[in-house]
């Protein structure tokens, strides 16, 4: 089936029906999203990634192995780790490591509950993806390997195994992101269904409430400066529990559904397949 791609992841109850059902609601931007560490308007140019680096080594003097080696890192990478110390010791290991990939499976899981997974784990995030690497490019396929795991509690279904299934089914554009439409034709393949959503706040948290997470595709704001997806995975006390590919500080908050609905690009729920 032709991609449709423009630039840039047995009901419970009548309402939910309702919700899935919902073919109507088009976004006027749809395609594809970069991930988080791709450069686009917004980013550190590279000489101010060498600069801002160089500022950071006076507080961490790891980063000055990088400094002197500084051409054998992607630009990206060194972008992220700027806004991600985070990242400090996978960064430092990207050049012996690069094209890499250590585990295929993602380690225990508990089905109905979305675990939190990196696109910069040292198990999958130095695979390639694209042109790039999971830990740069790898926001929509670890979001989905997440939704995936939690609905079905299969543990193989590694973001790089998400990953490589995308790029070699067309859902990844070259220099760009991942397609959005993984999010629903590609998602198939592995046991779950994703269906669009309106952007509505009761049909969010209703959604949640009944334990369907949903991912969505955010525009820059408090999870990115380019393009990123991330899990919306439960409710507790009224807000709203995100998982995030990039970070596990941001993920370890609760988040009112008003601050993120502005930062949302599209979004799709996830069932798991009969």
């Amino acid at each position: 089936m032709k991609k449709r791609m423009l630039v840039s992841c047995c009901m419970a109850a009548v309402c939910i029906i309702g919700v899935l059902g919902y073919k109507g609601y088009e976004y006027a931007d749809r395609a594809v999203n970069a991930g988080p560490g791709q450069l686009v308007a917004g980013s550190v140019t590279d000489s101010g990634i060498y600069h801002q680096l160089d500022l950071m080594q006076k507080e961490e003097k790891k980063i000055g192995a990088i400094l002197e080696h500084y051409e054998e890192y992607p630009e990206e990478l060194l972008d992220m780790l700027t806004r991600n110390m985070a990242m400090l010791d996978f960064v430092l290991d990207y050049p012996q490591k690069k094209g890499q990939v250590f585990a295929d499976s993602i380690g225990e899981v508990t089905k109905g509950e979305v675990p939190l997974l990196l696109q910069w784990d040292e198990r999958w995030g130095y695979g390639d993806y694209g042109t790039s690497s999971v830990a740069v490019s790898g926001c929509a396929p670890t979001a989905l390997s997440m939704v995936i795991a939690g609905l079905t509690g299969e543990n193989r279904v590694t973001p790089y195994t998400v990953a490589q299934y995308a790029q070699e089914n067309g859902y990844y554009v070259p220099g760009v992101g991942t397609s959005w439409d993984l999010m629903e034709e590609g998602a198939r393949q592995f046991g779950v269904e994703g269906t669009k959503m309106k952007l509505s706040e009761h049909e969010v948290m209703t959604m949640l409430q009944f334990g369907y997470p949903i991912i969505c595709s955010m525009m820059p704001g408090d999870f990115t400066t380019s393009g990123h997806f991330i899990v919306l995975s439960a409710l507790e006390d009224g807000k709203i529990r995100v998982k995030d590919p990039n970070s596990a500080e941001r993920s370890e908050k609760l988040w009112d559904y008003e601050t993120l609905e502005s930062q949302i690009k599209g979004l799709w729920v996830f069932i798991e397949s009969k």
